[in-house]
């Protein structure tokens, strides 16, 4: 069963690289309190799921969708952009579900839960570092530095902060995972 994903065109590719130009998309978002990513992500799927299960006021059921994100809310500067870099001191962080193509702003389904905001975000592009795997901080973090390097590489100038995209359900094997680090850029 295929998951719907946000609609992007890759520009250029390179590796485990991507220069994507993303078609704008709609967000359902939670704001958590917690020590890193992971538990960030834990925190605030429930939340998002319920609302998708039936917990709006059109009790509507919502397709999931992929990727999953979770990134620091201290620096977005569009929706849901974050950086990667986790602290042991819990911070917000913002987790997001992307809804699907078929809505919009107008005929999304509200959310029964006051903590579930939903939001555009706007057509942009965005450098992309896929790994595979179970998510880990040690990894995001080796994504986040060999991406900043290809973005300078390439001539692209960061104008986001990274966020952290998981794309597969809990039971997916390791080895077959899908993770990315996207950094929102422009042409420098």
């Amino acid at each position: 069963m295929a998951v719907e994903s946000p609609e992007y065109e890759v520009l250029r590719h390179e590796g485990a690289f991507e220069l994507r130009r993303y078609a704008g998309y709609l967000t359902a978002n939670v704001r958590v309190s917690a020590a890193d990513y992971g538990r960030a992500m834990n925190a605030g799927f429930n939340p998002l799921a319920d609302y998708i299960f039936g917990n709006n006021h059109a009790a509507d059921r919502i397709s999931m969708t992929a990727p999953v994100t979770a990134g620091r809310a201290c620096c977005q500067k569009i929706a849901m952009t974050a950086p990667v870099t986790a602290q042991g001191s819990e911070d917000d962080y913002v987790v997001s579900f992307t809804m699907p193509s078929g809505y919009s702003m107008d005929d999304l389904p509200q959310p029964n839960n006051a903590a579930v905001s939903l939001e555009p975000v706007g057509s942009h592009l965005a450098a992309v570092a896929r790994f595979s795997g179970y998510f880990s901080g040690s990894k995001a973090a080796q994504a986040q530095a060999e991406l900043e390097s290809w973005i300078g590489e390439q001539g692209l100038k960061a104008v986001g902060e990274p966020i952290v995209a998981q794309y597969d359900p809990p039971w997916k094997p390791g080895f077959v995972r899908r993770n990315e680090i996207m950094i929102v850029v422009e042409e420098a």
